[in-house]
């Protein structure tokens, strides 16, 4: 397999059960030309440029799109049996007003735990491979989680199916609050900090929304 039917691999991956031309919008690409890149009648390929912008808009570490991801475990054999490793990128949430996503994400170190762990934190995730840790940035989630807090996501997560705190882009800002689902389709964007105010995400809003990870836990040491 070559690198571009890896990339190919890969990008159908991402996609899943989205709708292609809301992939093809949050990732800056013409929804024709994605459909090419896709299809086994055309030569089309994914080229680097595009790869990378792929990664930086999906929070993926770079060269994501250039390793077959179905065939790598986060199981490292070298490991005691049990244990994994999660990845911990050089991501900073906004829990205030947004911050640009980064261009170019790289994973700052590796921290393995026991699976027997994660199952007693009573946490359910989509893939042991979609779980990863970013930082939280700012104030606006006192109370559930603070400024430089290390947070648990899944990153298999790219759709609001319960109220909880999700990592999310809005308008090319990357966010980290609640998300709570109203009748008629919007969505309630909550700070838990009360000093913030929430906001409505509808209408049109709602299609500059991208979910990217659903927090599942704060992963922090506090002193008593």
């Amino acid at each position: 397999m070559n690198i571009h039917d890896i990339r190919k691999t890969n990008l159908l991956q991402l996609i899943g059960s989205q709708r292609k031309a809301a992939c093809a919008e949050r990732w800056g690409i013409n929804p024709a030309h994605l459909s090419q890149i896709l299809s086994h009648k055309t030569e089309k390929n994914l080229g680097d440029e595009v790869a990378r912008r792929i990664e930086a808009a999906e929070g993926l570490p770079g060269g994501w799109m250039d390793v077959l991801q179905g065939q790598v475990p986060l199981v490292d054999p070298a490991l005691p049996t049990g244990f994994v490793t999660i990845p911990h990128f050089d991501i900073r949430g906004s829990m205030g007003n947004g911050t640009t996503p980064p261009g170019h994400v790289e994973v700052i170190r590796d921290l393995t735990v026991h699976q027997d762990w994660l199952r007693s934190q009573g946490i359910s995730y989509s893939g042991l491979n979609n779980l990863a840790i970013i930082c939280g940035d700012g104030d606006s989630m006192a109370g559930t989680f603070n400024d430089g807090d290390a947070l648990l996501v899944d990153r298999g997560v790219n759709e609001v199916r319960t109220d909880a705190v999700y990592v999310f882009s809005l308008e090319g800002d990357l966010f980290v609050k609640r998300l709570q689902r109203m009748t008629g389709g919007g969505l309630r964007m909550i700070s838990d900090n009360p000093l913030y105010p929430p906001l409505m995400i509808e209408g049109a809003a709602l299609e500059k929304l991208h979910i990217q990870a659903r927090v599942l836990l704060v992963w922090n040491a506090r002193r008593l």
